[in-house]
């Protein structure tokens, strides 16, 4: 090659090694400098929060307020026990905040804790507190103490400032329902479903509504789609087995009854129902974990006592079915389910202790023979005839 074009030559491949050049650091710009954004979803964020709240407050920042902020995401994942104990720290450190009493009453309200959630929002109210979100929890918690002309007052309140929120719906479905309105409760319950697809006591009280007009096909529907969004309450698998069992499905309803107490142990209402249906299926060994529960919580109940009882008979254990009947015995003296209840077993045990009359090689094609040496047999004479006279006043002949 000349020396002039190996002169251009070289020109061109550094103008194109600059350019390369240019555009790496053009791409480098655009890949680190500017990294590209990461959505991410709501529970990862909570996830997130809650590492950089729990951070804030060993190191001792605005505890109060990292509490509540903690307190309110367990809220919302449904960690109720966790919650309390956040929102309690938030309160020992400032006892005059509205809201924490505010979010402090709507967890003992899902907690089943009704004085104390009435407390804390009645506290909230007193604190200026005056938002929808507080009537509500009023409106609700007054319903569910069966205060109903005050429950009314502030769910009309709650109404005329949020008319479209589906807590407040939920609260108008069980004052219907408890005033004997069926179809409107139900009317209700399913908008408030509808518009807050985690409201779960929306989805019970349209499960147990539906149960009592006998809507099953309805009743397995909301509870259906209750199961999908929250798989691991034990209330909707006891639902369930509820509405099997009213379809007459008992043996698949004491598998639901099982489910519930598998994540509820001491669910009362699945203990007895299991209890009740397997006595009813004579499932006796299913039968007997659920009753002793029972008793253990209610130790002076005869009924339990004689239940139980008689589930060991069946069983064949027979001390222990003595035992529970003795107890129960104790408990009353003269109650007749017990005293038969021995009465059987004390026959059960005296057989065999006394040779039957009739030996069984006696016996032919299950009917007993008689046996001639023990008995006497007394030949049966043949019947005498009697001659009856003439009548001789009348003349006549009797014949």
């Amino acid at each position: 090659m000349k020396p002039d074009n190996l002169k251009y030559f070289s020109i061109a491949i550094l103008i194109a090694l600059a350019g390369l050049e240019q555009s790496c650091e053009s791409d480098a710009r655009t890949s680190t400098r500017i990294p590209p954004v990461i959505k991410k979803g709501k529970e990862q964020w909570q996830k997130d929060a809650l590492l950089s709240l729990t951070e804030l407050i060993n190191r001792g920042i605005d505890s109060d307020v990292n509490y509540f902020k903690r307190a309110r995401i367990y809220f919302e994942r449904e960690q109720y026990a966790e919650a309390l104990d956040d929102i309690n720290e938030s309160i020992y450190e400032q006892d005059n905040v509205s809201e924490y009493f505010l979010l402090r009453g709507k967890i003992n309200r899902e907690l089943g804790n009704i004085d104390n959630a009435l407390e804390d929002a009645q506290r909230a109210e007193a604190l200026q507190q005056s938002s929808p979100e507080l009537y509500v929890l009023l409106a609700d918690i007054l319903q569910a103490k069966n205060r109903f002309g005050e429950a009314a007052g502030y769910l009309n309140q709650a109404l005329r400032m949020a008319p479209y929120d589906g807590s407040a719906y939920y609260v108008k479905g069980m004052l219907q329902a408890k005033q004997g309105d069926s179809l409107a409760s139900l009317s209700s319950l399913n908008y408030a479903m509808n518009v807050n697809p985690r409201l779960l006591r929306a989805y019970e009280q349209g499960t147990i509504i539906n149960l009592k007009l006998k809507n099953t096909a309805e009743a397995l529907a909301i509870n259906e789609k209750a199961l999908n969004r929250f798989p691991e309450r034990a209330s909707l698998f006891y639902g369930r087995g509820e509405i099997l069992n009213a379809l007459a499905q008992p043996d698949t309803a004491l598998i639901f009854y099982q489910k519930a107490l598998a994540i509820q142990p001491d669910y009362d209402e699945a203990l007895n129902a299991l209890a009740t249906v397997a006595m009813q299926q004579r499932a006796y060994p299913a039968a007997i974990p659920a009753l002793k529960k029972l008793l253990r919580k209610k130790p002076q109940s005869k009924e339990l006592n004689n239940m139980l009882g008689y589930a060991y008979e069946k069983s064949g254990e027979l001390d222990l079915a003595k035992t529970y009947y003795t107890t129960s015995l104790t408990i009353a003296p003269g109650d007749q389910d017990a005293r038969y209840g021995m009465y059987r077993i004390r026959k059960i045990e005296s057989e065999g202790l006394y040779p039957s009359y009739y030996p069984e090689e006696n016996t032919r094609d299950g009917y007993k023979l008689l046996d001639t040496s023990r008995v006497k047999i007394n030949i049966i004479q043949p019947r005498g005839t009697t001659n009856i006279r003439v009548d001789s006043s009348r003349k006549a002949k009797i014949e």
